[in-house]
């Protein structure tokens, strides 16, 4: 799905209806427009969208899949609100489908061009390194883990972490990212990506839970966080 992206001057109907629809919430929760637990009318958002209500039906699934939302019976949809232990269940089975992939890829790694990827991968951490910048952080880290992932070999890999995610504490977690997380996850990335590189799959998957499990804490807090900027309000 499209996750969410910061606003434009003059946002664009790009794609389907339900797309413009999907990203508008999206974007209304990550914003805090919509809160934790507040539920969103359907009939509210036809009329402010001016929209059918087929494509907020569709949207709202679309939303409840990716954890965004939550629909219940006699409700309609309301703003997820991750709690603790689901965060620590979704986040143990990230961290062993991300330990699977890197191990994956370390045992690919004489396969014709993946150390070159590798090489580059590091080269271009050490240019985020010099450039001083974490304000780009969220794509580099996509590339870096897409292309981790994609040597694996394991098409499911990539698709299972989306699967296991809470996308709006992923979405916060890059638009407040600290500089000490951002070094932090530069530095867990080069470990992963060495230990690829040296074809040593029990450390890559080593490096690479640890990535996970780091995340966990972060997770929580921003997760309190917003459900206590939601009891203030």
């Amino acid at each position: 799905m499209p996750f969410y992206q910061p606003p434009q001057a003059e946002p664009a109907r790009s794609g389907s209806v339900s797309d413009f629809v999907l990203n508008e919430i999206a974007r209304r929760i990550v914003d805090g427009v919509y809160k934790p637990g507040q539920r969103i009318v359907e009939t509210d958002v036809t009329r402010d969208l001016g929209v059918s209500r087929s494509s907020v039906r569709e949207a709202f699934r679309r939303l409840e899949t990716n954890r965004f939302v939550r629909i219940e019976p006699n409700r309609g949809a309301t703003v997820a609100t991750p709690g603790r232990e689901d965060i620590v269940a979704q986040f143990r089975i990230r961290e062993v489908i991300s330990g699977l992939g890197a191990r994956a890829a370390a045992e690919h790694a004489d396969e014709p061009g993946n150390r070159e990827i590798v090489l580059a991968l590091l080269d271009d951490i050490e240019t985020q390194r010099r450039a001083d910048d974490p304000r780009n952080h969220r794509a580099e880290n996509g590339r870096f883990h897409r292309a981790i992932n994609n040597m694996s070999g394991i098409p499911d890999v990539g698709e299972l972490l989306d699967q296991y995610n809470y996308p709006i504490l992923h979405t916060i977690y890059f638009r407040d990212l600290s500089r000490e997380n951002w070094l932090l996850n530069l530095s867990d990335h080069v470990d992963i990506a060495r230990a690829v590189l040296h074809g040593d799959p029990v450390a890559a998957e080593h490096f690479a839970r640890q990535h996970m499990r780091r995340m966990v804490d972060i997770a929580i807090e921003i997760a309190e966080r917003l459900l206590e900027e939601a009891r203030q309000r």
